[in-house]
């Protein structure tokens, strides 16, 4: 938990920077179910995504890296067990140049920082520990009106990284649609 509240004070100092003004928050919901053979619940997340105001390199004709930080809060529904997670994630996104029909496709990648309220998560076994490690990577389309929405499919994975044995892990596939505000 320690190790939480330092990487989120760390985050917050992000937002103090020149230049802070320039985020743009986005709004997200997520529905994530797992893998057929897997027995855990599904997943029910909102977020807030913010893209970073700097990037390092940027075309016209073959799109630009930048970079972004989610902050949300979500649920793992099922049966008597409902753990609730908050989270924080630096993510890594490369946008293509917009296409004709203002289409603007990207990828991204992302690790971030997960906390549990119980670890009871599955009906195959529990966590060991509450604060996990979370893993995405994805694919996904800016649409609309001055590309102001967002539809992607994640492959999204939580895990301990062996902090403390057994470290079941949970994988998801989602979908995510996510709007600026």
């Amino acid at each position: 938990m320690f190790a939480f509240v330092i990487w989120l004070g760390l985050i917050c100092i992000l937002f103090t920077v020149p230049g802070a003004k320039a985020f743009e928050w986005q709004g997200s919901t997520v529905q994530g179910v797992p893998p057929q053979n897997v027995k855990q619940h599904p997943l029910f997340r909102v977020e807030w995504r913010a893209d970073l105001p700097w990037s390092w390199y940027e075309s016209r004709t073959a799109g630009k890296p930048s970079p972004g930080l989610v902050l949300g809060a979500g649920v793992w529904r099922g049966g008597d067990r409902n753990p609730g997670e908050l989270f924080i994630t630096p993510e890594l996104r490369y946008e293509w140049a917009a296409t004709e029909q203002d289409l603007q496709w990207f990828v991204e990648a992302g690790v971030g920082r997960h906390v549990l309220s119980r670890t009871d998560y599955a009906k195959g076994g529990a966590f060991s520990t509450a604060f996990q490690f979370g893993e995405q990577l994805g694919a996904g389309v800016r649409f609309g009106e001055k590309k102001t929405q967002d539809l992607m499919f994640l492959y999204k994975r939580g895990s301990n990284t062996d902090i403390k044995i057994p470290n079941y892990g949970a994988d998801f596939f989602v979908l995510k649609y996510g709007f600026k505000m």
